[in-house]
């Protein structure tokens, strides 16, 4: 990510840099692992078995109707459902997707001289370490995917029954392998890279503008605009990709049954049309936009800090 103090980038070590990633999304994931949750019960609500042939009577009107039939049927902690797993996912995906972004632009430029500021290059890098992170996490968004889905009043087309997640993964890993842990990976590829390439690009350049063009202040102002827009941007450029990834990684193929990332997204639109591929907008708005917000606020505090740490280790020593 774009930090105008040039010490910054001289300074702020690769692990550094990993390790707030992880404590700014993991931050951000209490606040927005509920939404979550709703988003991917809408995704995958109406979806077609191999034995029904088509879409199943949707069980949510909306987003409000969905949060307020989950916590009156099975209360307010259901919301929380995969929040373990999610909390792993933070801080292995995103703290390698907001980690390596910086390390791997300044490869680039090194490479190909390109200008510090360079789009292409910003979309590369944010696709690299998204690509990266979404590997390492595969097995705990199968996990967090799964159990968020698993209900004895809502009724996913595959339905699966763990205690916890290390139930779920130990149960996939003797029934598929460890192969299977990575189920869903080719889906997650696509959603990530295309969501971390715009999210990382877009709050850079915005944030830029906001302090070259706006005037604004090089902190919080700078940090709250950058990151809303960004917000939007990834959310409405990620949703079908992220319906398609939700249900690639909720089938195991006895009631669902997709050959791939293309199947998938030509099976959901043929029997459930193109709206479907915008099922939860508002669900992962509410999840992936204040998770955006908090994420790129926490990580520019925490390397602040960091910064700061360092700078007065540096001091002492001399």
């Amino acid at each position: 990510m774009h930090v105008t103090n040039p010490e910054v980038k001289r300074k702020l070590r690769t692990w550094e840099s990993i390790i707030s990633g992880s404590l700014a999304a993991t931050g951000a994931v209490f606040f927005s692992n509920m939404p979550e949750t709703i988003k991917t019960r809408m995704q995958l609500d109406g979806e077609a078995s191999k034995r029904e042939g088509l879409g199943r009577p949707k069980q949510y009107n909306n987003t409000w109707d969905a949060y307020k039939k989950i916590v009156r049927q099975e209360g307010f902690k259901a919301l929380q459902a995969g929040l373990g797993p999610a909390i792993g996912i933070q801080i292995i995906m995103n703290g390698l997707r907001l980690g390596l972004f910086e390390p791997i632009q300044r490869h680039i430029r090194d490479i190909t001289k390109c200008r510090d500021h360079n789009v292409l290059n910003k979309l590369t890098s944010g696709a690299i370490s998204g690509a990266i992170g979404v590997i390492a996490s595969s097995p705990l968004y199968l996990a967090k995917n799964r159990l968020q889905a698993q209900s004895s009043f809502f009724h996913a087309a595959e339905q699966h029954h763990y205690k916890n997640t290390r139930d779920c993964l130990t149960r996939i890993y003797q029934q598929n392998g460890f192969f299977g842990l990575f189920h869903g990976v080719s889906a997650g590829l696509p959603r990530v890279i295309v969501a971390s390439a715009t999210q990382l690009t877009t709050y850079d350049k915005t944030k830029l503008f906001a302090i070259e063009k706006l005037n604004l202040r090089d902190g919080f102002p700078a940090h709250l605009f950058a990151s809303f827009i960004s917000s939007l941007f990834t959310v409405t450029i990620m949703n079908p990709f992220d319906v398609i990834a939700t249900r690639i990684y909720q089938s195991s193929g006895r009631q669902t049954v997709y050959n791939g990332v293309f199947h998938c997204f030509k099976k959901t639109v043929h029997d459930e049309g193109w709206f479907a591929l915008q099922k939860g907008w508002l669900a992962l708005y509410l999840r992936l936009g204040p998770h955006t917000i908090l994420t790129f606020i926490f990580l520019e505090k925490i390397r602040s800090w960091i910064l700061r740490m360092k700078s007065r280790e540096q001091k002492i020593s001399k």
